[in-house]
């Protein structure tokens, strides 16, 4: 029996890792990049739009369904109508939610990973919020659909792994469907190089099913970041499969364990992410973006003392990271990687045996900043040259960031207004039952004074809860993503100046 649950017990966390890597970025594509308590609301939607056929199903078997979802049973005195009344609610309403969310969230918020082209729009031209609103049914569909299929394919997958031997590895790493071929070839190059004998495959069912199901029924906002065709590769000891947001290496444990040090090493500079919080993220880019400096003319940017002031100023954000230790701990080791390659030395392990690769990567659509190599040959002259007119352009976009955000701003704090407005009216007519129990209160017959009483405390109270929700949304930090986008506008000049 112990081994039994034993077994369970690893197909369960299994299949979690894998519905992580296959819808762990669903919340991104479809609300942009979050964190905090409103990653953790929407990531519950996403995982109620993944249980929806059980919603379904609850209106047939109420009780059967609550057991399989809360793990209770329901006592026999609860008439069966009312469970089936709940499962019909939720049913209709978690696909309505699911477009609520992404009719109300501003889709193009998201960080785009670094070299790649930025998200698409939040709404295609022409599309209401109401007809945004009703995408979330199609989207939900899309999204119970493929986790059936992971839900089906996961066990008999790590089945089959056990009774091979073999161990399933799932490293972190955030792309886009347009620099999702770039990362599939670095990865595929940096195992080949290294003595992995794999080969491009036609991805099995398991992994493309889901995939083709979230294109082809879960809209716009998933087309952005599932690629048509996900990369798989296959050898003797070893097998790869590139999903949106991981990266899956199955076969013995000593062959995972090496591929996944060369892979996460290999792929610092590569347009991916390997952190999931969106601060992490941030000095992720802020590390790439001197790597693609250094890769322009390693001899020359070698002992760099631009470059190291801002691995400094990198090294001194990632102290005050406030992330978990798995997150920091990867920026920490990139941050590391850089500056061995700003010393001149070698990376550890992709650079042992296989060969340096610290010349300018190959040009692919996805290269930030334009055309490296057109850079390198430029004169002097021309270079500054090049250098005022991005200069010129990136004045021209902050002002109107600036005028975007301040219209913001300034809805924001009337949307303030206005609801400190309504808790003003509130307030006051709850002050007004107050002195009015309080009249009826000195007044010799007591009874009529306890409704007022009661009546004029629930206004009150309701009055407090509007006026501080209407507080929280006043502009805490005025014009803060012009701010930000002005302090990278300076990192890259200084970075492009090295």
């Amino acid at each position: 029996m112990a081994i039994i649950q034993a077994v369970f017990a690893l197909i369960s966390r299994s299949l979690g890792r894998v519905a992580s890597a296959l819808f762990g970025w669903a919340v991104e594509a479809l609300f942009g990049t979050t964190s905090g308590a409103e990653k953790i609301q929407l990531s519950v939607l996403v995982g109620a739009a993944a249980a929806w056929p059980i919603l379904v199903l609850g209106i047939i078997w109420p009780k059967a369904s609550a057991l399989v979802l809360a793990f209770a049973p329901i006592p026999a005195f609860v008439p069966p109508w009312t469970i089936r009344l709940g499962w019909l609610a939720l049913a209709v309403a978690v696909p309505f939610a699911v477009g609520i969310a992404m009719a109300t969230r501003a889709r193009g918020s998201g960080s785009p990973v670094p070299g790649t082209p930025g998200p698409p729009p939040p709404t295609p031209l022409g599309e209401s919020k109401l007809k945004r609103m009703f995408r979330g049914v199609p989207t939900t569909l899309a999204i119970a659909a493929s986790f059936a299929v992971v839900f089906v394919s996961v066990p008999a997958q790590r089945i089959a792994a056990i009774i091979r031997g073999w161990t399933d590895v799932h490293v972190p790493l955030a792309t886009s469907a347009q620099a999702y071929g770039v990362v599939a070839a670095e990865v595929a190059e940096t195992l080949t190089r290294h003595g992995h004998a794999i080969a491009a495959a036609d991805p099995p069912w398991w992994v493309s099913t889901p995939s083709r199901i979230l294109r082809a029924f879960g809209g716009p906002s998933f087309r952005g970041y599932v690629p048509e065709r996900l990369a798989y590769f296959r050898g003797p000891r070893l097998e790869v499969a590139l999903y949106p947001n991981s990266l899956l290496l199955r076969g013995p444990e000593e062959e995972t364990a090496l591929a996944h040090g060369l892979v996460v090493e290999a792929l610092t500079d590569a347009p991916a992410y390997q952190t999931f919080d969106p601060r992490a993220q941030d000095v992720e880019r802020q590390i790439r973006s001197v790597w693609l400096t250094f890769r322009r003319n390693p001899e020359a940017h070698r002992h760099s003392r631009r470059l190291e002031n801002r691995l400094g100023e990198i090294a001194r954000d990632i102290r005050a990271l406030p992330v978990d230790y798995d997150e920091w701990q990867i920026v920490y080791r990139q941050a590391l990687q850089l500056g061995r390659a700003l010393r001149g030395e070698g990376q550890l392990l992709t650079d042992a045996g296989g060969g340096p690769a610290e010349g300018p990567r190959e040009e692919t659509p996805m290269a930030i900043n334009g055309d490296v190599t057109r850079f390198q040959t430029l004169p002097t002259r021309e270079l500054l040259a090049e250098i005022m007119d991005k200069a010129g352009m990136l004045a021209q976009k902050e002002v109107a960031l600036a005028r975007t955000e301040i219209k913001a701003d300034i809805d924001a704090n009337l949307a303030m207004a206005k609801g400190l407005g309504v808790a003003a009216v509130i307030g006051l007519l709850g002050v007004n039952l107050l002195l009015v129990a309080v009249a009826l209160a000195l007044a010799p017959a007591s009874a009529p004074w306890l409704p007022a009483l009661i009546g004029g405390g629930l206004l009150v109270l309701i009055g407090a809860i509007v006026g501080y929700v209407g507080w929280s949304r006043r502009v805490t930090r005025p014009l803060a993503l012009t701010r930000k986008s002005l302090k990278e506008d300076v990192q890259w000049a200084k970075e492009q100046l090295a």
